[in-house]
C-alpha cells in the first residue's frame, strides 16, 4: 500500500461513498474501488460493508482509520512545516453538517489553490485544536466565537409508500405509534429531534440507529421507519423512493461556524469564513432560510 491509497481510503471511510471520493480526489470512481479492494486484500479483511451501492465503514475500518489518520496527520504536519509559505492549511471539525462539506471544501479548494482543507477528525481532533469547527447550536460561548450559517428546517421522512405519505403537512404527535430511524445517542441532531418528540409529548420508538445520513436514507427508502432529518440536507442527494413531509410547528436546527475565542484569524482563514457564508447564503436563497 502507499499515501496515495491511504489518503482514497481515509476520503471514503468519512464519506462512505466511492463516488464522491472520487469526485473530491479528482479520479475515475473505478480507481476507488480497485483501491480500496486492494487494501482489503493486503490487510486479510473487509474495510467496507457493501449492500448494493451502498457502503459503510465496519469495525475493521473503524479500526484502520484510527491508525491511518494518526500516520497521515503526523505526515501531513511534517509535509506543511517545510512547504512554500504561499501553501497554507486550515484545519476544520466537523460536529454537524458533514453532508455539505463534501460539496463546500472541493467548491473551495477549487478557487483558491494555494489553501487546503484539511479534516481533523478522532484522533487527529483530539491532538490539535480545529482552526474552525461546524456545530448545530446550541455551543460553549465561553469557547468559541461563531457566526450563522443557515437555518435548517426539521420534516418527516417516510417512505414513499407509507400511509403518510400523502400528506402535505404532519402534526409531530400523530408519529407517537411509528416505527424511527434515528442517529446514535449522543449526536447532537438526535438529542435534538428527540427533544422534539418528548415536546410533542411521546417517546420515539428507536427501530434502527445509525451514524451516517446515508444508511439513514436506505432504511427509510427500505420501508423500515420514518425519520426526522434536516431537509436541507436530505435535499442534497435526490430520492425517488421517500417523501420528505413538513411538520405543523416548522422546527429548526442552525448550523453555525465557529473558531476559538480569541483567536485572530489569518488573512486565509479570514478568506475561508467569508467564502463558507457566502456559500451558505447561496445554498439557501436569503439569509439562510431555506
Amino acid at each position: 500500500m502507499n499515501l496515495l491509497e491511504l489518503r482514497y481510503f481515509r476520503t471514503a471511510a468519512k464519506l462512505e461513498n466511492f463516488s464522491k471520493t472520487a469526485e473530491h480526489h479528482l479520479i475515475p470512481q473505478s480507481a476507488v474501488s480497485i483501491t480500496i479492494k486492494k487494501l482489503e486484500q493486503e490487510l486479510g479483511c473487509s474495510l467496507f460493508d457493501r449492500s448494493g451501492k451502498s457502503i459503510r465503514l465496519n469495525d475493521n475500518g473503524r479500526r484502520f482509520l484510527e491508525t491511518v489518520d494518526h500516520a497521515l496527520s503526523i505526515l501531513d504536519e511534517g509535509i506543511n512545516a517545510l512547504r512554500e509559505p504561499q501553501v497554507k492549511g486550515i484545519g476544520i471539525n466537523i460536529q454537524s453538517g458533514i453532508h455539505f462539506m463534501t460539496y463546500l471544501v472541493p467548491d473551495f479548494e477549487k478557487q483558491n489553490p494555494g489553501i487546503r482543507i484539511f479534516f481533523l477528525q478522532g484522533y487527529s481532533a483530539n491532538q490539535k485544536e480545529a482552526d474552525f469547527t461546524f456545530f448545530q447550536l446550541p455551543i460553549d460561548d465561553d469557547k468559541y466565537e461563531h457566526v450563522f450559517l443557515m437555518d435548517d428546517e426539521i420534516m418527516a421522512a417516510v417512505p414513499k409508500k407509507h400511509p403518510l405519505a400523502s400528506k402535505k403537512i404532519l402534526d409531530l404527535s400523530l408519529l407517537t405509534s411509528e416505527h424511527f430511524i434515528a442517529y446514535d445517542p449522543g449526536n447532537r441532531l438526535r438529542i435534538f429531534t428527540d427533544s422534539l418528540c418528548r415536546e410533542a409529548g411521546f417517546e420515539p420508538v428507536i427501530a434502527f440507529e445509525t451514524g451516517d445520513m446515508k444508511s439513514l436514507r436506505s432504511m427509510i427508502e427500505a420501508g423500515l421507519g420514518i425519520s426526522l432529518v434536516p431537509s436541507a440536507s436530505w435535499r442534497q442527494s435526490l430520492s425517488g423512493h421517500a417523501r420528505l413531509i413538513p411538520l405543523k410547528s416548522h422546527p429548526m436546527r442552525t448550523l453555525v461556524l465557529a473558531y476559538p475565542k480569541g483567536k485572530v484569524l489569518s488573512p486565509e482563514e479570514e478568506l475561508f469564513l467569508d467564502y463558507t457564508c457566502k456559500w451558505f447564503h447561496n445554498l439557501t436563497g436569503k439569509d439562510g432560510e431555506q
